[in-house]
């Protein structure tokens, strides 16, 4: 505890320090109080290495806003785990700009929706309050933060009307970009604050999905270190309370607790595969194939939408020998054509004459479809000699679904292109294995790109290419009880004839020796 000569010695140090806050953002930081995870206290109390390190980077941009010059970094990506602090660091940065402004500086806060954009005003309300000597320089008005000298901060959501418009700001900030859905104003913002030649952006988020617009602005930063500064936190705070955190484990889906409090862009909310299965899936040099390939048999999947949903087509192609399948083609149809009544739906034209010709480019021997959409179609299809058969989404199939897709991503089976969008990887992400009475089944949640479209198109073939395989038995991992692991050399005689016979036939093809060491021998 503090002697009363030393309280009084603090309270006069900080009276100083409060003087040269004024001119100095790092010296503001040392004298304000937040109310901290434990109670108000001065942040130089309990700021933690993560947030020095930002504020430090920050500090001579936000002097060269408050002065009118060239701020000596414009581009600022702020990337932390939930509860960590985004929001009310951001709140110190507008407060002090606002208390101390000197010219007529205009900060505009963009969030995905009304509750997000409130954030950022409701901690700096919390700060005012904690500091009341501020009271006299900021006034948060509104929807408006406003020096009462000169200078506001202007805080509006992506979902009001009007709201993609407006000034170009000397700062603009874009806050909790994983949530936004009307991108349209948020390039909008971006294209504003290009247009000042001194203008700074500071984008700030959680950790979100991989193939959004939210995750290309991201890599675009990533890849240009010379104009952005990534500040990425992956761990928890400090502050964070770890029950809490445990209690989150046990609430959320794996995906949703990897993404919210360990930092990882994810494929999407669905957990019926793991990310490193999905990742795996997409590892590789696979493109898109425009001619079949010797050993290899195609089939394809046709899940379409017409008025609610977009559509999609996929080509698988299988190979026995090999005991792969991988993707040969992908597309997917908006609904995007307009009907006398103005509607919009999907050109059921142009799906069908492109099923035509993957089909008779590839030879495809089996063309599934989800005849509740599709039975006109289908019929159109089967008199053009297009191989279509029903697949209903009955508690079977849907099982038999459920487990090829998921016995083929984990075991390593299936390989997969994707295309600019990341289309395939956002619907893969967004399946869940339901489990009823009946068996299990998969399910895809909705959102502003469609209902996995293009992965239930795959889905739908998938059972028949693990078929051509031989079947989901032989569709082997590296905890299956026949696993392999390569030590660089030939099986001995006696290991041969102890295989079980499908393994040794496979061993015994005719093949090149340095095929065969590629080979992997089981130990268990």
């Amino acid at each position: 505890m503090l002697t009363p000569e030393q309280v009084k010695l603090r309270e006069q140090i900080d009276v100083e320090l409060k003087v040269r806050a004024k001119d100095d953002f790092l010296q503001f930081l040392r004298v304000v109080k937040i109310p901290s995870a434990t109670g108000p206290q001065y942040l130089r109390d309990c700021i933690a290495d993560f947030q020095q390190e930002t504020f430090e980077a920050l500090a001579p941009t936000l002097h060269a806003v408050r002065e009118g010059t060239m701020p000596p970094i414009r581009r600022f990506w702020i990337e932390r785990t939930k509860k960590a602090s985004k929001d009310g660091d951001l709140a110190l940065c507008l407060l002090w700009l606002m208390a101390y402004s000197i010219r007529p500086v205009l900060v505009q806060v963009c969030a995905a929706n009304q509750k997000q954009a409130g954030i950022i005003k409701r901690r700096v309300d919390d700060l005012l309050f904690q500091n009341p000597w501020l009271n006299d320089r900021v006034k948060v008005v509104q929807n408006k933060i406003r020096s009462t000298t000169v200078g506001e901060v202007v805080i509006e959501a992506t979902d009001n009307a009007g709201s993609s418009q407006g000034d170009t700001p000397d700062l603009l900030i874009l806050n909790e970009l994983v949530h936004v859905a009307k991108w349209s104003v948020m390039e909008t913002h971006a294209n504003n604050a290009d247009g000042v030649p001194q203008g700074v952006e500071i984008i700030s988020t959680n950790a979100g999905f991989k193939g959004t617009p939210a995750h290309k602005w991201r890599l675009d930063a990533e890849n240009d270190p010379d104009r952005w500064k990534m500040f990425v936190l992956t761990g928890k705070a400090p502050w964070a309370d770890q029950a809490n955190i445990d209690a989150a484990k046990r609430r959320n889906k794996g995906s949703e607790y990897a993404r919210l409090w360990k930092g990882q862009w994810v494929s999407g909310k669905g957990d019926a595969v793991t990310e490193g299965a999905i990742v795996r899936c997409f590892d590789n040099d696979l493109r898109q194939i425009v001619e079949p390939e010797p050993g290899w048999r195609y089939v394809g999947g046709l899940d379409l939408g017409v008025t609610h949903d977009h559509s999609g087509l996929v080509i698988l192609g299988a190979n026995e020998k090999l005991g792969k399948i991988k993707l040969a083609q992908m597309q997917n149809w908006a609904a995007d054509t307009e009907t006398v009544e103005g509607k919009l739906e999907v050109d059921l034209q142009e799906v069908e004459d492109q099923v035509r010709l993957m089909s008779n480019v590839f030879g495809v021997e089996w063309m599934g479809y989800d005849p509740s959409q599709a039975k006109l179609l289908a019929q159109r299809l089967g008199k053009r000699g297009v191989p279509v058969r029903e697949m209903t989404f009955t508690a079977s199939n849907r099982t038999m679904m459920a487990d090829s897709f998921v016995q083929a991503l984990e075991n390593g089976v299936l390989e997969c292109y994707d295309d600019a969008e990341g289309t395939l990887r956002r619907d893969f992400g967004k399946f869940d294995i339901v489990e009823k009475a009946a068996g299990m089944g998969l399910v895809a949640t909705s959102d502003e790109f469609g209902h996995a479209d293009v992965g239930t198109a795959l889905v739908i073939c998938l059972p028949k290419a693990i078929e051509i395989l031989g079947g989901i038995g032989c569709i082997l991992g590296p905890d299956d009880e026949i696993a392999w692991e390569d030590d660089g050399r030939e099986l001995t005689e006696q290991e041969v004839e102890d295989m079980p016979e499908a393994l040794k036939a496979i061993y015994n093809m005719e093949e090149p020796v340095h095929e065969k060491r590629r080979r992997k021998r089981s130990r268990r």
